[in-house]
């Protein structure tokens, strides 16, 4: 690179950087927003032209934030370090969002539920699991998280959730895991642990409220869309 072509990317950057400060993300095209992502990652290259190689590979920024790291290098211009960056910038929304709508001491209601089970999954391209414990009030007071599987499975253990129950002392239990596929419903195996855990928490004096299932926004309750939990 010629120390004129230097120059010419430096004011490039720059221009990018300062369009952006001006009028945030309505001012970029969605090449430039990750074209100036990328800046941080790829100090020396035009990645203008990675940006579109990304862009046609993957369409959109979500995408490509979903995107498996051994997938996103196979992208020439991307290496290790610019694809890790993409899973820190997907890891991090999911954190801000956990702290912008922190579940715990929220009281879970029939309005509400939606978006704060939503809010546990953001950010994740792998199925998790996890356990709510509330009160005699519905008031969620600790939230443990069961695993963290594949893209198609995440298992639950009875026997575990059945020890935290013990140790927890809570009177209520909630579980809930996501589908990243996009396919909300409940396979077989959803339905049968599901009873599976229900009734050895009865053993202990604990009751199951409910399993939902989490699928980007979309939100199925297996105890009010599927009925296989009992009611008080």
């Amino acid at each position: 690179m010629t120390e004129e072509h230097n120059a010419l990317h430096k004011k490039h950057r720059q221009r990018l950087k300062e369009k952006f400060l001006e009028f945030g993300l309505d001012g970029l095209a969605d090449h430039e927003l990750i074209e100036l992502l990328l800046f941080y990652a790829v100090p020396r290259q035009n990645t203008n032209e990675i940006a579109h190689r990304l862009i046609n590979e993957y369409g959109r920024l979500s995408d490509i934030l979903e995107a498996d790291t051994e997938n996103l290098v196979e992208i020439k211009g991307i290496s290790e370090h610019s694809a890790v960056l993409f899973k820190l910038i997907l890891a991090s929304i999911n954190k801000y969002m956990n702290e912008q709508n922190d579940i715990v001491n929220a009281m879970l209601t029939p309005k509400n539920i939606n978006k704060y089970i939503k809010n546990l999954f953001y950010g994740h391209t792998n199925e998790v699991a996890y356990m709510l414990l509330l009160d005699k009030d519905c008031v969620v007071k600790k939230i443990k998280k069961l695993s963290s599987g594949t893209v198609n499975a995440a298992p639950l253990y009875p026997r575990e959730v059945v020890k935290i129950a013990v140790n927890e002392r809570y009177p209520y239990v909630m579980l809930a895991h996501n589908h990243p596929n996009g396919n909300a419903m409940p396979s077989q195996n959803d339905l049968k642990i599901t009873k599976t855990i229900e009734l050895a928490l009865n053993f202990v004096a604990v009751r199951l409220i409910d399993h939902v299932i989490v699928s980007g926004e979309k939100v199925i309750s297996l105890a009010k869309n599927f009925k296989v939990l009992e009611k008080e």
